[in-house]
Formats: structure tokens, sequence, C-alpha cells
């Protein structure tokens, strides 16, 4: 299927309900509003998109490019019945709201290519997944709709594949996390992409009263992109953790931004989010973390730690505290730096190759963060992951 110029002419071929093409309707005012990404907005004034053209994205990669394992209940938005739509468009609202002037996500509002509701169990063991992969098309646009179980622990995991071919391919999708109250959700993000995929994302969280939530990102490969996880700490007496890892090489280029909105008071957060970079890989993060004036009683943290393989290689941190209130403790803390050549000198004191030197740190510098992600099967690829992507030739 091809990706129409025209919005109206694609709902029509998608033959959906009319509740969801009136959304897809709102949102392309929305866009038709909004600005390109340039150098001119803030969270875009270090990614150039000179070679980015959206007339070349056409070809819609079919619906067997998503795939679904695991105990949860996932659901087509159009094969929902009327009511039961009505209610999830209608949770859509405060990210459509948040974005409101944000040109990739309010394409994907308004022209997304696979869209999903996804109800989620509270057996703590089972990890259900969806992977979304771009293969036989040039384009795919998912949008994700997944409620918590409220008042239980519940798991998901999703991933993003594409593989390295010549021509290039666009990702760019939204994922709606809702953590209900006395929630407690354990959120795993993969990315493997290949080296000619341009990748946008939004990932816009809503936390409410006494809930738990805890991402864990792992983005690797692709040839440029930009990413959005953003939570909105709407109830009282919450907890939010964000962990991160980002391991590049060759000319990789990733841009990460992790935003906290405390709303509420009596609330708890902290990112920690790490790279490893090589060759002339270039990694950025930015870290925000909003407390209005009204909160009180938050405590937020933030730490970025950056490992640089080689001198070609670029990180930067950019930490931000937009902090309005009294009654808060907050940190931020940022490194950038190369293997310690003392750790290495130690190292072989005791009998270590060079080789197994530089192994032991790369690990010991990521470990932390994989040890957080909940599935242990996850851990295993991670780890093998980092071993052939960042000390492999």
């Amino acid at each position: 299927m091809l990706l129409a110029e025209s919005i109206s002419e694609y709902i029509k071929e998608k033959k959906e309900p009319s509740i969801l093409s009136e959304f897809r309707t709102n949102a392309e005012k929305l866009l038709n509003s909004a600005v390109f990404p340039d150098s001119s907005l803030e969270s875009w004034r270090k990614i150039s998109l000179s070679n980015f053209k959206i007339s070349e994205y056409t070809k819609v990669c079919p619906d067997s490019s998503v795939t679904v394992s695991g105990n949860a209940k996932i659901t087509k938005l159009q094969d929902l019945p009327v009511e039961k739509l009505s209610e999830v468009l209608k949770k859509v609202g405060p990210a459509i709201s948040f974005y409101s002037k944000d040109w990739f996500p309010l394409f994907v509002f308004s022209r997304f290519t696979h869209a999903y509701y996804v109800q989620l169990d509270s057996d703590p063991s089972s990890f259900p997944e969806i992977k979304i992969e771009c293969k036989d098309g040039n384009i795919i646009l998912p949008l994700l709709i997944v409620d918590a179980f409220p008042g239980a622990k519940s798991n998901f995991i999703e991933r993003w594949e594409s593989a390295s071919q010549k021509d290039l391919l666009l990702m760019s999708g939204v994922t709606l996390l809702l953590t209900p109250p006395n929630g407690d959700f354990q959120y795993s993000s993969l990315e493997n992409l290949g080296d000619s995929t341009f990748h946008f994302r939004a990932t816009y969280g809503i936390q409410e009263k006494d809930s738990k939530f805890h991402a864990s990102l792992a983005s690797w490969g692709g040839y440029k992109g930009k990413s959005f996880y953003d939570t909105n700490v709407v109830g009282k007496g919450c907890w939010t953790r964000y962990v991160g890892l980002s391991p590049l090489k060759g000319r990789e280029f990733q841009d990460t931004e992790v935003r906290i909105l405390h709303s509420e008071s009596h609330a708890q957060s902290s990112i920690l989010y790490r790279t490893v970079v090589r060759e002339k890989a270039h990694h950025i993060f930015t870290g925000n973390l909003h407390i209005p004036s009204h909160c009180k009683d938050v405590g937020a943290i933030q730490i970025n730690n950056n490992l640089l393989m080689d001198r070609t290689a670029r990180a930067e941190s950019i930490p931000k505290l937009e902090v309005f209130a009294d009654s808060v403790k907050c940190e931020h803390g940022a490194t950038v730096g190369e293997i310690d050549e003392e750790q290495l000198f130690y190292l072989a004191s005791r009998g270590i190759s060079e080789e197994e030197a530089r192994k032991m740190i790369v690990e010991g510098f990521l470990n932390e963060v994989v040890r957080e992600f909940p599935s242990e099967t996850v851990r295993e690829e991670l780890s093998s992951m980092i071993e052939s992507r960042m000390l492999g030739k």
C-alpha cells in the first residue's frame, strides 16, 4: 500500500470506523500548523535533517511487519468495538496535547500505518512483546496504546528492528504507556536498527496515584534518529525510573531525550543513561526534570555517563533541571571520558591482556543498566550484543 499524499485518500483506503477517521483528521489539522524540525527548535538543534525528504517514503510495510507474543490482549484499533475505541482514543488526548506542536508525533497520529491497543495482565513472570519491523516497504508509522494492570505488576517489551540495505527507511512511532493507580509497570524498549534507517520516536507515559513505572531502554544501530521518552506524573506518591544504554559504532547518530514532568507532590524519580561510542559514532543525551511550584516533597536525580572508545567518537550530555518548588531535592551529574589508562595498567599487572581488560571495563560500565532489565532473556541478549558491537572487529 502506498502512503497517499492526501490523508483523506489514505483514510478511504484503510476503510476505518468514522471515529478513527475523525481522530486522524483532527491530528492532520495540528500537523498542518506544526513546524518541521530544524535547528531553530531547541530539541532539534543537534540533529541535521537536511538529507531527509518525507516525500521519498511512500511504500508502507505490510501487516506482517508487526508481530506479537506472550500473554497480553493486543487488538488493532480499527477492530475495537466503537464504544471501546472511543474510550481508548480519549486516553490518547493528553499525548496529543503534549505533542501539539511536534511534527513527527503529529505525523504518526494522523497517518499511522499500524495501530494497536494493548491490555496487560497481572502475571509478573510474563513478558508480552510486540516487534515492529521495517521490511517489504520503506516506511512504518506505529501507534501503540498500552494499559498496565491496576494494583499489580505487569511487563511489556517493545522491539524495533530493521536490516541494513541500499535505500533509506523511515520508522517513526508514538507509544502511550498508561500506569493506573497502584500499578507497577515495567516497560522495556529495544531498538536494533540497520545503518540505513531514519528513526523518530515519542513515548509518552502517564502515571496515576501511588504507582510505579520503570523503563529500561536499549538502542543501537540506525542511520540517524531522535527519541523522546516522556512521563507525566499526574498522581501523588509515584515512583519513576528510567535506565538506558546506547552502544554505538561506525557513523551511527542518536539523539535521546528523557523528560519527566512532576505534576503532583510526594514523588521520586531518577534517570540513569549510559553510552559507549566507538569509531565515528555520535550520541547526544538530554535529561529534563520539571517540577512546578505547587509540588512538595519531590526527589529527582539524573545521571548520564559516556565512554569514548576512540578519539573520533563523540558524546554530548545536556542535563536540565526546571525546578520552581522549594520543598524538593534534586541532583544531576554527567561524565564523558575515555577508558582510564590506569585501569588498563592495573589489570595488566594482574596478568590480564589489554583486549580482555577493555572487555571487562566496557561490560562493567554498562552492566549496571543491563541488570535493571526485568527479563533474563533480554539481559543475556544485551550482554552478547555489547560484546560483539563494542569489542568485535
